[in-house]
C-alpha cells in the first residue's frame, strides 16, 4: 500500500450541483466517506452536459465546437477543479444529446474527450493543484467507465468499475454500445455491482461477466441520521422520499394509501421529491383529489439531506412503492434513522430489508396496492414492537458508510500493492483570487434562470447574455445582454413538452407541440445565421459590459451553458476575446464555498 493516501479519480456522470443537489447523492456519500478515512484523496470528474439542438448536421458541428473549446479550456485553465465542498471536483464540458458523427457511443466519445483533455493537463505538467490519480473509479459502466478507461489507460493505472444503472439491458441492446460495455467490463481491475440484484441482472444480460462481478452497497452515512425513539414520533405519518416518477409505483400508492384510510382515517402521506414534468405534478393533484385524498396527502419538494433525515426521524412508517430498484439507498437511510419499512419486492429493496423484511417492517408483490394497504395496515398496527436502535443496527454492519469506505481502501490498496507512488505534496489553491467576474452566454431562458440557484454574491459577478426581455430572469444580476433570436431556442420547455417516451406517446405528444419539435429537429430556420449575427453581438457587448464591472483588478471569464452558446461565442474564442471556464452552471455553483 502507498504510504501515503492514494489520490483516487472518481468519474461521474451523476454528482449532486447547485442545480440538483439530489443527483448522484450516493457517489458523494462514498467519496466523502473515503476522505474520511485518510487513506484516500478523492479527485471527483463530473459533467456540465451542453444540450444540443438542430439538424443532424447542425448537431455534430456544435459537438465539434464543445470538443474543440472546452478540451482547450481543460486543458489550459488555471483552475479546473473547484473544491467549494471541500472535495475538489471538475466539471467538464461535454455535448449533452445525440451527435450523429459520433455513431451509437456517442454519449461515452463526448466524455472520452473531456477525459482525454484533463488527461493532457496531468501529463504535460499543466494541473500543479491536485496531484495525478494512482487508480480511477467510474461509477457506470457506459458511457463514465467507457471514457475513464482511455484515461486509465493512458495514466498506467487501475480501473475501477461500479455499475449502478437499472437500465443497462437498454442501453446493451446497441451491438456498439454492448462491445464497447463488454471490453471495458473486461479490461478493468475490479467490476462492482451494488446489488446481488444488479449482479445477477448484469450476468443474465452479458454471461462473460459472472465471474468478475463482487458486490459493494451503497454507502449510507449513518451520523446524518438518529434513531428517534417512538414517543418524537409523528403517529400514522406515512413518508416517501424519491423522485415521484410514474415507474416508482406512485400511483398504486396512493391508492393504496386510500384503502388505509377505510379502516384507519387518521393516516397521512408525505411525499418528499419531484416530478420530471409539471405535467406529471399536475397528473398526481389530480389522482389525488378523485381518491379524496386532499387532506392526507402532501406534495412536497425536493429536501436537502438534513430535512430528509427530520422527515425520517419524525414519521411512523417509511413506504417504499417502487415495482424495481438496484439499490434503494432512501430504504436504508430509514432504517437507519429508526424507521420501518413497507416496500414492495424490487430487488434492491428488498435485499437491504433481508431475509427477515418483517423484523424490519414489510414486503409485498410489486403493483398490488391491496398488499401495500394490508401490509401498512399490519405494520402500523404493531408499530410499538419495531426498536428503532434495532433498526438502524441491521444495516450499520453491511451498509455504514464507515465500512463501505474501508472495504473500498482495501481493495484499492490490494490494486496497487505493487508500487508506491512519489509523494504528490500538500495541495494548493482551486480558484483564482480575487473571483473573476463572469459572462453567462445562455441563450435558452429557461436555462438563464436556472442561475436563481446561485447565491446573491455569484449572482451579482455575472453578467448575463440570454434572448428576450429581462422579464422574470433572475434578480441581483450584474447585468443582462439580450439577443433578438426570435422563437428559435426553447430546449428546457420543449423537452419537457416532448419528453423522453418513445413510440406513439413520444408521437402523441409531437403532435399536441409542433414548435417544439421543429426546434429540437432543426426545421426552423436561420439558427445558425442568427447565432453568427445577433449572438456573437450579445456575446461580445457583455463582454465589454464584464470588463467594466471587473476593473483593472479581476479578470473576466465566460461561461458556455448549452451548444447554441458555444456556437455563438466560438468566433470570440478563436480570437482571444475570451477567455473560457472548463465548466458550466455546475461549475459556478461548486465555487460558491
Amino acid at each position: 500500500m502507498p504510504g501515503r493516501p492514494i489520490t483516487l479519480l472518481v468519474v461521474a456522470g451523476w454528482y449532486p450541483s447547485v442545480l440538483d443537489p439530489v443527483a448522484g447523492r450516493f457517489v458523494a456519500d462514498q467519496v466523502e466517506a473515503l476522505a474520511a478515512t485518510g487513506m484516500v484523496r478523492p479527485l471527483v470528474a463530473s459533467f456540465d452536459p451542453a444540450d444540443l439542438v438542430g439538424s443532424g448536421r447542425l448537431r455534430s458541428d456544435t459537438a465539434a465546437a464543445i470538443r474543440r473549446r472546452a478540451g482547450d479550456a481543460i486543458r489550459h485553465h488555471p483552475a479546473v477543479f473547484a473544491a467549494g465542498s471541500g472535495i475538489p471536483v471538475a466539471r467538464l464540458p461535454i455535448a449533452g444529446g445525440r451527435d450523429p458523427s459520433a455513431g451509437p457511443t456517442h454519449a461515452a466519445a463526448a466524455r472520452r474527450a473531456a477525459l482525454e483533455a484533463l488527461a493532457d493537463r496531468w501529463l504535460s505538467g499543466r494541473e500543479t493543484v491536485v496531484p495525478r490519480p494512482d487508480i480511477v473509479h467510474a461509477h457506470t459502466v457506459y458511457p463514465d467507465g467507457v471514457a475513464a478507461a482511455a484515461l486509465a489507460r493512458r495514466f498506467g493505472c487501475p480501473l475501477v468499475l461500479t455499475e449502478h444503472a437499472s437500465f443497462v439491458g437498454r442501453l446493451i441492446a446497441d451491438p456498439a454500445v454492448r462491445a464497447a460495455y463488454a471490453e471495458t467490463a473486461r479490461i478493468a481491475g475490479r467490476l462492482i455491482a451494488v446489488s446481488r440484484t444488479l449482479a445477477a441482472e448484469l450476468v443474465a444480460a452479458l454471461p462473460e461477466l459472472e465471474t468478475r462481478l463482487e458486490v459493494v452497497p451503497n454507502a449510507v452515512p449513518l451520523d446524518a441520521f438518529r434513531a428517534a425513539p417512538r414517543t418524537e414520533r409523528r403517529a400514522d405519518e406515512l413518508v416517501f422520499v424519491g423522485y415521484r416518477k410514474p415507474s416508482k409505483g406512485i400511483d398504486s400508492l396512493l391508492e393504496a394509501v386510500a384503502r388505509v384510510r377505510r379502516d384507519r382515517p387518521t393516516v397521512t402521506l408525505r411525499l418528499i421529491g419531484s416530478s420530471p414534468t409539471e405535467a406529471i405534478e399536475a397528473g398526481w393533484r389530480r389522482r389525488i383529489a378523485e381518491l379524496d385524498l386532499a387532506d392526507a396527502v402532501r406534495l412536497e419538494p425536493v429536501a436537502d439531506r438534513a430535512e430528509v433525515a427530520a422527515a425520517l426521524a419524525g414519521a411512523s412508517l417509511f413506504v417504499h412503492p417502487s415495482p424495481r430498484e438496484t439499490f434503494g439507498v432512501v430504504a436504508a437511510e430509514a432504517l437507519a434513522a429508526g424507521l420501518p419499512v413497507v416496500a414492495t419486492d424490487s430487488g434492491g429493496v428488498t435485499e437491504i430489508l433481508g431475509p427477515e423484511p418483517d423484523r424490519v417492517g414489510a414486503v409485498v408483490p410489486p403493483d398490488d396496492p391491496i398488499a401495500l394497504a394490508a401490509a401498512i395496515l399490519r405494520t402500523l398496527g404493531r408499530i410499538e414492537s419495531f426498536d428503532p436502535d434495532a433498526l438502524r443496527a441491521s444495516v450499520s454492519d453491511r451498509m455504514s458508510a464507515t465500512v463501505v469506505a474501508d472495504r473500498l481502501a482495501g481493495l484499492y490498496a490490494s490494486l496497487l500493492a505493487a508500487d508506491e507512488p512519489a509523494d504528490a505534496g500538500p495541495p494548493g489553491p482551486y480558484l483564482p483570487t480575487p473571483r473573476p467576474v463572469r459572462v453567462v452566454v445562455a441563450f435558452d431562458r429557461g436555462r438563464a434562470m436556472l442561475l436563481e440557484a446561485l447565491p446573491p454574491e455569484a449572482r451579482a459577478a455575472v453578467v448575463l447574455a440570454t434572448s428576450g426581455g429581462r422579464e422574470e430572469l433572475p434578480n441581483g444580476l450584474g447585468d443582462v445582454v439580450e439577443a433578438d433570436l426570435g422563437d428559435r431556442i426553447r430546449s428546457v420547455a420543449d423537452r419537457a413538452a416532448i419528453g423522453s417516451p418513445r413510440g406513439w406517446r413520444r408521437v402523441a405528444r409531437a403532435m399536441r407541440h409542433p414548435l417544439a419539435v421543429a426546434r429540437r429537429r432543426g426545421w426552423l430556420p436561420g439558427l445558425r445565421r442568427a447565432l453568427a449575427a445577433e449572438g456573437v453581438a450579445a456575446v461580445r457587448a457583455a463582454l465589454a459590459t464584464a470588463r467594466g464591472l471587473a476593473g483593472p483588478d479581476r479578470q473576466v471569464e465566460l461561461v458556455c451553458v448549452d451548444g447554441v452558446d458555444y456556437l455563438a461565442a466560438e468566433p470570440l474564442l478563436a480570437s482571444g476575446e475570451a477567455t473560457l471556464v472548463p465548466g458550466g452552471l455546475r461549475r459556478l455553483g461548486d465555487e460558491r464555498g
